[in-house]
């Protein structure tokens, strides 16, 4: 049986699956490729305990007083290179993991699947940088994360906004003392269905006559950074941008595959749920004048006193200029994206017809 009452009210965060105490709820893929909340109705006894749990029922809209704002871009070009824009989230962990904490994120698993882990080494943190444009599944790391906690360990944990609400509300529930918890939250666009993905992959393995090994989004060559670059087996490489003809790029910022609590989200405001909030300074090159070079740029919003702990640790490794809210605004801080009227027809199209029946969308 199914949790939800409507899919416009599930972000997938699965803090519903984790907190039910008779272990009677399973996150499983919808025809679409997305994951929701199924109830297995021999172990519900009614609680209820899942729908109050809800953080996307119940999410708290407190402002954030005395957030500040910041451009910052790394004074290390290596690692501002191998990071989407301005490579704060690698010293914002390399901190954490300098204390003998834990990190924990979105990374490809090996079959170009993108899951949440658990790291606790500097060495691994690679795997947690870069964008990937789909959701990851949290697998076990809320759980991971709360027996973390009650070591006594440093945790940060990063993720879309509705994750990191649904692991607090699972922290909560479960009564973790969360004194040395961390998170960071991204400016999110929306989350692209994983089985579009799996279909565009492999349509490319297919044009490529090989395996896929490394999926890079912001691949930064020619000083821009939306590039993406997929390496294959074989030692060919497929590069593209939003700007030119590749077609999951089109699909996710044309807003055709993205889950349906998207757009209608409840996250895309000043109001944060994480310690701090990173993503691209869209539009600093009109505000903040000759601080964009062309190699990525963070927007870091420090929402919280934790947050202003790290970045106080860190600043020192960055070229940053604090400014104001007027100075970036972008889309996804100010309202969801806009469901396209043929919406439904599109996803009827694509389960009858397959993938090649979708693209005609994005060619019209």
């Amino acid at each position: 049986m199914n949790l939800v009452e409507s899919k416009y009210n599930c972000t997938g965060c699965s803090s519903c699956e984790k907190v039910c105490p008779s272990s009677a709820i399973k996150m499983k893929q919808d025809e679409k490729g997305f994951l929701y909340p199924e109830i297995i109705n021999k172990y519900c006894t009614n609680c209820g305990i899942c729908k109050k749990n809800c953080p996307n029922l119940v999410k708290d809209n407190t402002p954030n007083e005395n957030q500040r704002i910041f451009a910052m871009k790394n004074k290390n070009e290596d690692i501002r290179g191998k990071s989407s824009s301005g490579g704060v989230f690698y010293e914002y962990a390399k901190i954490i993991l300098e204390d003998n904490g834990i990190i924990y994120g979105a990374a490809y698993n090996a079959f170009n699947e993108v899951e949440h882990i658990r790291i606790d080494k500097i060495e691994d943190l690679y795997k947690l940088q870069g964008s990937k444009y789909i959701q990851s599944e949290i697998k076990n790391t809320y759980i991971e994360a709360k027996e973390d906690l009650e070591k006594n360990k440093k945790v940060l944990f990063s993720g879309t906004p509705c994750q990191i609400d649904g692991l607090k509300a699972y922290l909560n529930r479960k009564r973790v003392n969360q004194e040395k918890l961390y998170t960071c939250d991204i400016i999110c666009h929306g989350v692209p269905s994983p089985k579009v993905f799996k279909d565009y992959l492999k349509k490319l393995e297919n044009k490529y006559n090989s395996k896929i090994i490394k999926i890079n989004f912001r691949h930064k060559e020619n000083e821009y950074t939306q590039n993406i670059k997929i390496d294959f087996e074989n030692g060919e490489s497929y590069v593209s941008n939003y700007n030119q003809e590749d077609e999951f790029y089109r699909l996710f910022l044309q807003d055709i595959v993205l889950r349906e609590s998207c757009y209608e989200c409840k996250y895309t405001s000043f109001n944060r749920v994480g310690d701090i909030t990173l993503g691209d300074f869209w539009g600093i090159e009109r505000t903040i004048k000759n601080f964009d070079d062309h190699k990525g740029v963070s927007l870091a919003l420090i929402n919280t006193e934790k947050g202003k702990e790290i970045f106080e640790k860190i600043q020192e490794k960055f070229e940053i200029q604090e400014t104001f809210r007027e100075n970036c605004i972008q889309r996804n801080l100010e309202k969801p994206v806009d469901k396209l009227k043929n919406y439904e027809q599109l996803w009827e199209n694509y389960l009858k017809y397959g993938y090649e029946k979708l693209l005609e969308e994005i060619k019209k």
